[in-house]
């Protein structure tokens, strides 16, 4: 009896899930890392290769011409950028960073973020409608 009232309190206390926004929303759905060595004995550093998907799990296309970026955080500083196209309903955009480290650092863990950026403020309701996906953190 004690159960089904505490869990009849808990299915009222839960929230609902909020509606989906209505217009693009874009998220970051994937990030992966390839780690190209370098030499100690030339003095080379590593080749780190950050790839990342950027789709539109909105509701609807992005306008066309929306300006917008993908960055890449190292320590919480952008180390690359790169451009996005305006991005039509469930269409994934690869990108792809390169930076470099040091062979003495390799047994370091690396912590990267790779992170939506809308330019333009202008109808960012429309063209990126929530903020929650917008950015994905993981540590090689």
């Amino acid at each position: 009896m004690i159960a089904l009232i505490l869990s009849s309190v808990l299915a009222l206390a839960s929230p609902e899930p909020s509606p989906a926004c209505h217009g693009g929303d874009i998220s970051v759905t994937d990030m992966r890392i390839n780690v190209v060595k370098g030499s100690t004995r030339t003095a080379t550093a590593d080749r780190l290769l950050i790839t990342g998907n950027f789709t539109n799990v909105g509701t609807a296309s992005q306008e066309p011409h929306t300006l917008q970026h993908a960055e890449l955080l190292r320590g919480g500083v952008v180390v690359g950028s790169q451009p996005l196209p305006a991005l039509a309903q469930n269409v994934t955009y690869p990108l792809q960073f390169r930076i470099f480290r040091d062979t003495s650092e390799r047994t370091d863990p690396i912590a990267l973020t790779v992170r939506y950026v809308l330019d333009g403020p202008k109808r960012a309701n429309r063209n990126n409608c929530t903020l929650t996906n917008d950015s994905m953190s993981k540590t090689f």
